[in-house]
């Protein structure tokens, strides 16, 4: 009898008894058996749970009868992932021979042949049996020897069990839910719903940045790779350029920081490897041209993909120079061996500077995806640049927001890993974590935002390897949803889907994403149709003006200059209305302003706050006038004005009190909001699904600020591609302007590019348009997006549209063209998925509508009152429900449609 058996049977018989106590009092650690699976593998029992058997064993052998029938036991590699063993030994000898010899003088009693030589062994107790075939494990000729098992395995449903990292609960982007309701407490990125199917196995994301601090114990169990490189130095280390370098280490966190291992939050991808490279030194900054092309292409077979958390932040346009244009192709077209490296980008924190995304070489490139940011709430970030090229959104703090009052809010900031000990933002080394930044700690802007699309990339190449770079990106726009339904930029594009400037189609649900991945078909290769004007034309100066009419009008107040504000724009007249003075609209209007227009002056409270009291009264516009300067006009910026509903300009102080005046005399005063342009007719002649559009544009302009420049689809979707801005001393001569606004519209038919002057004293003429659209070949005889064959397979008939919804399922049929769906159908229209959410609380989900309600009621038994009977609000393409699962083995749930009221 081995040390191990003799120091069991000695427990069993209740000897020693006083000393296990002892140690389980103490917490050390209890029993060690080392079993046979056919590997060899240690256990341990912890001594909680033995000194428990202990006393229940009380001294007597026999009293093992009373044990629990499993016991959980710990592999002794220090995993958390425990076993449960019983009372049963599985034995497995080299022959039947070899069986008869290792039974000799054991305790135990067959109870079943398998086969030959391998048997199913009866201990007196789980205790026993571990005992028992850790000793049988040891003796020659066995090949298997352990207590039989229960191993942690579970459904593959539609929600990962809750993952044990203690400040999850901070990591309100990963799942933004009551820790003990389960209500929601806002949004989220829905990744528990991903986690079902992949953390990101098998995918290396690049961070191009300032370094990592790979040894962070939260990092580095997914930093230990060879891909690391700082293209300064041109050495393989991606370690931080300084003591200052934070950057790199946060952004990473929200990528891959490690789950499920008792520390911090997991990253969007836990299971993802990351790769640090260096591209800012210690003076910040960045490599040379040469470098970042080496950089953009570098291990593109190993890595794919690659989080570039940066971008321009000047007034000036920046370009993509030639060579890393080069970098960037390769990568897309050779790297993952064809396939292409997915580059995600930020979409820049530069919205208080008029800037966009167009105006950024990087992050308008339609091989990339922008990144915007939004608030917990769903709204857009103040930060975020706003452009036709932002494909995407995610999360982001937003501190020191002003409000409509006046006030002050921080929105919620994220939980990610930071630089250890005194290094880092966090810089409260006595508070509850200082290795990682979170609460104001942490910086805000789309360079935070932009990692957890690069994580939620790495899901959708894990689950899928087989997507290219364009496969992701159509699953993102496809798997997206706005937040805030309330964004006045917010408009359906022609294949059904919803788009803004100021956070492109949305921020997506990683669950859906995911199982769009799963089952995604590769898109056909991509063409383009270019077409050209060289017509030079004028472009009419200070062309944004407020139209006025009435009687005995003065006529230096027939066409007013105005500025735009930021927000909507009128880039088609309104109505001419009757303008109505409110004054400075310091307070809630009495006046009912319903098919009128607001004429407000400039002065005591925020802009925002006049528009909203004027919107909310009904005016369809508003004109604001200054209060001070004469002549002098400004741009109005600043407290969420861009969420405004209603357009408006703003004009100056003489213009402005002379309307005042004319008004107050002549109430019928009306006027409406015009832009002065010039306009190219683009026809295209190929039938396209879009994917990206350019407009090359060359122009004499000396004043690239005073622009504003806009592409309108066939099918009536408006891309703003420039506005006014603050870059006076900038000519506008040659830009390439980008717009991802189009995605599954139809190409043929005529585009229009239009070009307006919106500031006085300079003044130039449009020199060449060139529009390229990009997207995949297509038989569209009726220019509707939809493949002709594709229509009569489904419909029999051409008389469908892209934005029509022929099933009712809110899948639009463009939608359903893309995903392969069948657009006749109702996509699993009674299909309920039960999970549980924890040990307390039961998910149902099924495919959802907006602007639908649900009935869901939980039962005991059937036949009797339902203990929950709740209306719940309509998602698409997901509706959920969180409530108690119950106690009983049994509970019955159901799931119906109101109907409308």
């Amino acid at each position: 009898m081995n040390t191990m058996h003799a120091k069991v049977v000695a427990l069993l018989a209740g000897m020693a008894l006083g000393a296990l106590v002892g140690r389980a009092q103490t917490g050390e650690e209890g029993l060690r058996f080392e079993f046979r699976e056919p590997r060899q593998r240690a256990y341990r029992l912890e001594s909680p749970q033995v000194a428990a058997l202990a006393r229940s064993l009380a001294g007597n052998a026999d009293a093992a009868s009373d044990q629990a029938d499993w016991l959980r036991a710990w592999p002794d590699n220090g995993s958390e992932n425990y076993i449960e063993i019983c009372s049963r030994v599985l034995l497995q000898c080299e022959t039947a021979e070899r069986l008869a010899a290792v039974l000799a003088g054991s305790p135990t009693q067959v109870t079943r042949e398998i086969r030959p030589g391998f048997v199913v062994l009866q201990a007196g107790s789980p205790l026993a049996a571990a005992a028992e075939a850790a000793r049988l494990a040891g003796l020659e000729g066995v090949l298997v020897s352990h207590p039989v098992q229960r191993r942690r395995i579970a459904l593959h449903s539609g929600y990962a069990p809750r993952p044990n990292d203690p400040y999850l609960t901070r990591a309100w982007h990963l799942e933004n839910r009551n820790p003990v309701t389960a209500e929601a407490q806002g949004f989220d990125l829905n990744v528990r719903a991903a986690w079902t199917e992949t953390r990101g196995e098998d995918v290396v994301v690049a961070v191009a940045d300032e370094g990592v601090e790979i040894t962070h114990p939260d990092l580095s169990a997914n930093g230990g790779n060879l891909f690391h490189y700082n293209f300064h130095s041109s050495v393989r280390d991606g370690r931080p350029a300084s003591s200052q370098a934070s950057h790199g280490t946060a952004v990473t966190g929200l990528i891959a920081a490690a789950g499920e291992n008792f520390r911090g939050a997991s990253g969007v991808a836990p299971a993802a490897m990351f790769a640090s490279w260096v591209i800012f030194n210690s003076f910040g900054s960045f490599i040379d041209e040469q470098a970042a092309m080496d950089m953009f292409q570098y291990e593109s077979q190993s890595v794919g993909v690659q989080n570039h958390s940066w971008g321009n932040s000047s007034l000036e346009q920046l370009p993509l120079l030639a060579d890393e244009s080069v970098g960037i192709e390769n990568a897309v077209t050779l790297g993952r061996d064809g396939r292409g490296v997915v580059m995600v980008r930020a979409a820049g924190n530069e919205r208080a500077g008029f800037n966009d995304t167009n105006d950024d070489g990087y992050a308008q490139d339609p091989r990339a995806i922008a990144v915007g940011a939004v608030r917990a709430n769903g709204r857009v970030a103040g930060y975020s640049t706003p452009g036709a090229t932002v494909l995407v959104s995610a999360f982001s703090g937003d501190d020191q927001v002003e409000l409509p009052d006046g006030s002050l809010i921080d929105h919620p900031s994220l939980f990610t890993t930071d630089r250890t000990g005194s290094l880092g933002y966090n810089k409260d080394l006595f508070g509850e974590s200082p290795d990682y930044t979170f609460d104001n700690s942490l910086p805000t802007g789309t360079s935070f935002s932009t990692p957890q699309i690069s994580g939620l990339c790495a899901l959708l190449i894990s689950a899928n390897p087989g997507l290219t770079y364009r496969d992701v990106q159509q699953i993102l726009v496809l798997s997206a949803q706005p937040l805030d339904w309330a964004d006045p930029d917010l408009r359906r594009n022609s294949a059904g889907l919803w788009f803004s400037h100021n956070t492109g189609y949305g921020v997506p649900d990683a669950g859906v994403a995911v199982r769009m991945a799963k089952t995604w078909t590769q898109r056909p290769g991509r063409t383009s149709a270019t077409v050209t004007s060289t017509s030079s034309r004028q472009i009419p100066d200070d062309g944004l003006r407020v139209e006025v009419s009435g009687l005995r009008l003065p006529a230096d107040l027939e066409s007013i200059p105005a500025f735009p504000i930021d927000g909507l724009h009128p880039d088609d007249p309104t109505s001419s209305l009757t303008l109505v003075d409110v004054g400075q609209a310091l307070a809630p209007l009495k006046d009912d302003l319903t098919g009128k227009a607001a004429l407000i002056q400039r002065g005591q409270n925020y802009f925002v706050q006049k528009l909203n009291h004027a919107a909310a009264a009904g005016a369809a516009f508003a004109v604001i006038y200054n209060n001070t300067g004469g002549t002098e006009r400004i741009v109005p910026n600043g407290a969420d004005i861009h969420l405004t509903p209603i357009p408006a300009v703003f004009i100056d102080q003489d213009k402005g009190t002379a309307l005042a005046n004319q008004v107050r005399l002549y109430p019928g005063t009306k006027g409406k909001l015009s832009l002065d342009k010039v306009e190219y007719a683009l026809p295209i002649n190929d039938p396209l699904i879009c994917e990206h559009v350019r407009l090359r544009v060359r122009t004499s302009h000396a004043r690239r600020a005073d622009v504003r420049i806009t592409l309108v689809s066939p099918s009536g979707t408006r891309s703003v591609l420039q506005r006014k801005n603050r870059d006076t001393l900038s000519p506008l001569s040659e830009w390439d302007y980008y717009s991802a606004a189009h995605f599954f519209e139809p190409s043929r038919g005529e585009w229009r590019a239009e070009f307006s002057d919106e500031a006085p004293g300079v003044n130039g003429r449009v020199l060449l348009v060139e529009l390229t659209v990009f997207g995949v070949p297509i038989a569209d005889v009726d220019a509707d997006g939809l493949d002709d064959d594709w229509e009569r397979r489904w419909f029999g008939s051409l008389a469908w549209r892209g934005w029509d919804d022929n099933d009712g399922d809110g899948a639009s049929n463009a939608r359903e063209q893309a995903l392969g769906t069948n657009p006749a159908e109702t996509v699993a229209s009674g299909h309920v998925e039960f999970t549980r959410w924890d040990d307390r609380i039961a998910r149902l989900s099924w495919p959802g509508l907006n602007n639908q309600t649900y009935r869901v009621r939980v039962f005991d038994a059937l036949g009797q009152t339902p203990v929950v009977d709740e209306e719940v609000p309509g998602r698409f393409p997901e509706a959920v429900w969180f409530g108690p699962a119950g106690a009983g083995s049994q509970r019955f749930f159901s799931v119906e449609r109101m109907p409308a009221p």
